[in-house]
C-alpha cells in the first residue's frame, strides 16, 4: 500500500501544471461553495431575526381558530396565569400580550382601514424592536391610553404629524362601537409596507378600555434565546400548557408560512449549485486522472507485464484523485472559511438593493454565517466525488493489455 501511494504522490508531482490546475479548481469550486453557502444562511438567519424581531415573536399561544379568523370573541383568559406557567422555560426570553383587532382610522383629512395592536411597551421592547422603527416621536408608555403610534405611509396618507388628532373605530367585544380619540406620539418607518402603511400601535391599557376587554388579550408572544430552539421550546410550552385544550401554540413557519417556503426555496436552489460544482469538480478530477492515464499506458502495460495485480493498479490510479481531492479541499476550505469569516464582521454591502431587500426583511448589509454542517456537506461531497470519478481512469488502466500498452508510443 505504501508503495502505491508513494507512486501515486510522485505521478501527481510529475506534471505539476496540470495538477495545480486541477487542485485549484477543486480549491476555488469548493471556496466558492462554503461562501455561497454562509451568504445565503447569513440571509436566511437575517429573515428569520427581523420578522420575528419586528413583531411576530418566535411562538405565539392564540385561542383555537383565531388565526383563521382573527376577532376579539377568540380572546385569551387567564393570560398572567399562562404567562406565569411558561416563563420559567429556561429557552424563553421574553413574553408579552396583545389585544389585536381591525379597524378605521381617520384625521381631519382622509381615513383607511389598519389594523389596532394594543401593546405592553415596557415588555414589547424585549419581544420585538418596533419601537426601535420609530423615526419621530417617542414609544408611550403602560399607562398612556390617549396617545397613537402609526407607520411613515399611514401618516402620509392621513396627512397628520406628531401631536395631532386622531381617531379609530371599531367593534367593541360586546357588539358595540368602539370609538377613541388619540394625539400622535410617534411614527414608524420599518421599511415593511405591511406595517407601515397598515398598523396603529396602542397600549394594552387602552386597547382594554376602548374594546371592553378587561382582564382578556388576543395574543401571547414569546421571543426565545435563539430561533434555532423554536422546535423545542413549543414542544415544552405544549407540555406545559396541555390542560388547556383551547389553546393553540403556534411557530413563527406555522404564522408566515410564504417566508418558510422563500426560505426552502432558497436551500433547494443552493441544493442544485451543489451540484453544479461537484459536476465541475468532478470533471476536471476525472480529466487530470485520465490524461495521465494515458499518457501513462506504456508504464502500465510494464507493471502489468511484471506481475503487478490488477487491483494494485487500480489502488494507485484512485490515489491520485485522492490526493488530488485532499488537496484542493483544504485550500477550498481554507479559502471558503477565511471569505466568509471576514464577511462575517464587516458584511457584504447590498445598499443598491436595500428597497427589495426590506419586502424580504433583510438588511442594506448581509453578514455571512458558516454552519458546520454544511461546510462538512460541501467537503464530503466534494472528497466522493474524487473517489468516484478514479473508477473509470482506474478500471481502464487496470484492464489494459500489457503487449498492445507497452507497444504504445
Amino acid at each position: 500500500m505504501y508503495t502505491q501511494i508513494k507512486i501515486a504522490w510522485r505521478n501527481i508531482i510529475r506534471n505539476k501544471r496540470r495538477s495545480s490546475l486541477t487542485i485549484s479548481a477543486v480549491g476555488f469550486g469548493l471556496g466558492a461553495l462554503i461562501f455561497l453557502w454562509a451568504f445565503v444562511d447569513g440571509a436566511h438567519f437575517q429573515m428569520i431575526e427581523n420578522y420575528t424581531s419586528l413583531l411576530c415573536g418566535h411562538i405565539q399561544i392564540h385561542e383555537k381558530g383565531y388565526r383563521e379568523n382573527p376577532k376579539l370573541e377568540l380572546y385569551i383568559e387567564n393570560s398572567d396565569k399562562i404567562i406565569k406557567q411558561i416563563k420559567k422555560i429556561p429557552l424563553i426570553k421574553a413574553i408579552t400580550k396583545r389585544i389585536k383587532t381591525a379597524g378605521l382610522i381617520s384625521s381631519a383629512e382622509s381615513s383607511a382601514g389598519v389594523t389596532i395592536l394594543g401593546i405592553e411597551p415596557d415588555k414589547e421592547r424585549l419581544v420585538s424592536s418596533i419601537s426601535r422603527h420609530i423615526s419621530s416621536g417617542k414609544m408611550f408608555n403602560k399607562n398612556d391610553d390617549k396617545t397613537i403610534i402609526i407607520g411613515k405611509d399611514l401618516a402620509k396618507n392621513l396627512n397628520v404629524s406628531l401631536g395631532e388628532k386622531i381617531v379609530i373605530m371599531s367593534q367593541a367585544l360586546d357588539g358595540s362601537i368602539a370609538a377613541g380619540a388619540y394625539k400622535l406620539a410617534g411614527i414608524l418607518n420599518t421599511g415593511v409596507d405591511e406595517i407601515d402603511k397598515g398598523i396603529a400601535l396602542i397600549s394594552h391599557k387602552a386597547a382594554e378600555e376602548l374594546f371592553y376587554m378587561n382582564d382578556k388579550t388576543s395574543e401571547i408572544a414569546i421571543r426565545l434565546k435563539s430561533a434555532e430552539y423554536v422546535k423545542t421550546a413549543s414542544e415544552q410550552i405544549k407540555e406545559k400548557l396541555k390542560m388547556n385544550q383551547n389553546l393553540e401554540i403556534s411557530t413563527w413557519e406555522e404564522i408566515s408560512p410564504m417566508l418558510q417556503q422563500w426560505i426552502e426555496f432558497d436551500k433547494g436552489f443552493i441544493i442544485v449549485i451543489v451540484f453544479v460544482v461537484i459536476i465541475v469538480v468532478g470533471i476536471g478530477i476525472l480529466n487530470t486522472v485520465l490524461m495521465g492515464v494515458l499518457e501513462r499506458k506504456r508504464e502500465f502495460g510494464i507493471l502489468l507485464a511484471i506481475g503487478c495485480h490488477r487491483r494494485e493498479i487500480v489502488c494507485m490510479v484512485a490515489w491520485e484523485s485522492i490526493f488530488l481531492g485532499i488537496i484542493g479541499t483544504i485550500m477550498g476550505l481554507l479559502l471558503g472559511t477565511s471569505i466568509s469569516l471576514y464577511f462575517s464582521h464587516v458584511g457584504i454591502n447590498l445598499k443598491l438593493f436595500a428597497n427589495a431587500l426590506n419586502s424580504f426583511y433583510i438588511d442594506s448589509f448581509i453578514y455571512p454565517k458558516l454552519i458546520a454542517t454544511h461546510i462538512l456537506f460541501s467537503i464530503s461531497s466534494v472528497l466522493i466525488t474524487s473517489i468516484s470519478v478514479s473508477i473509470y481512469p482506474a478500471f481502464h488502466a487496470a484492464n489494459l493489455n500489457p503487449i498492445e500498452a507497452i507497444r504504445s508510443v
